[in-house]
């Protein structure tokens, strides 16, 4: 009777945990901490200036890099500050952000130089190692490594030991 009763608390808290993982999940990704001050270099097939806005539009096979952080996209739209420097990165088709030790992917990516902050929406998939976790939307604090993954967060784990 214990043993039945171990049991189906074993499966009560696990049922609990996957339901509160459906909502939100926190993690660290060390690999994401980039300092402020580092380069940003972009490549693109293709750029096009906006004299009306000053923002810049980076098309076909774009590939952006920060420190260790490398975005690739389809497409990506530079929004510059007044002062000069760039504010923000939205970037669209294929995303994929790769680090020394993690990767992710995503629909979108919005990443915020100003603020520090990486936003990935839609089908976002992050590996790291043998692990993956699935959501629809990550949100990355590039200063601490801190992130939130949310919507239908789903934490396939290896079983493999090495």
């Amino acid at each position: 009777m214990r043993h039945i009763l171990l049991t189906l608390t074993v499966l009560l808290s696990s049922c609990l945990l996957a339901f509160t993982a459906s909502a939100q999940t926190s993690l660290s990704l060390g690999g994401f901490i980039t300092g402020p001050d580092a380069p940003v270099e972009m490549t693109a097939d293709k750029l096009t200036v906006s004299q009306s806005d000053g923002s810049a539009q980076f098309e076909g096979n774009v590939i952006i890099a920060q420190g260790v952080i490398r975005l690739t996209a389809s497409l990506v739209t530079v929004t510059y500050l007044e002062a000069g420097g760039i504010d923000r990165l939205n970037a669209s088709g294929g995303v994929t952000l790769v680090t020394q030790t993690e990767s992710a992917k995503a629909e979108t990516a919005e990443y915020d130089l100003t603020n520090r902050q990486l936003m990935m929406r839609g089908e976002v998939v992050l590996i790291q190692g043998q692990n993956a976790i699935l959501a629809d939307s990550m949100n990355i604090d590039l200063a601490s490594g801190a992130a939130v993954m949310e919507g239908k967060v789903r934490t396939v784990l290896s079983s493999e030991s090495k």
